[in-house]
């Protein structure tokens, strides 16, 4: 089960290696460098979330935003 880990590990990280060495920033700043790292981190976070059904449709989406602010609309009539 370890080994699986280091493996899907790596295949990680070799792929947002190979996708901050594909991305065009305007002046290749260090800044530009890590927003690029912290996106493709986010996006493989969100790729194995998929993966593993850890998913929400747009319809419950809306009804846990109307639930949780139903009561800020009634108090400030939004």
């Amino acid at each position: 089960m370890k080994n699986k880990q280091k493996s899907e590990e790596q295949f990680k990280l070799e792929k947002i290696s190979e996708l901050l060495k594909k991305s065009k920033s305007d002046d290749g700043t260090f800044l530009d460098a890590l927003y690029n790292l912290y996106l493709f981190i986010g996006i493989t976070k969100s790729m194995e979330d998929i993966r593993k059904g850890n998913i929400m449709t747009v319809e419950k989406s809306k009804e846990r935003m109307m639930q949780k602010y139903e009561s800020y609309s009634a108090r400030y009539g939004s």
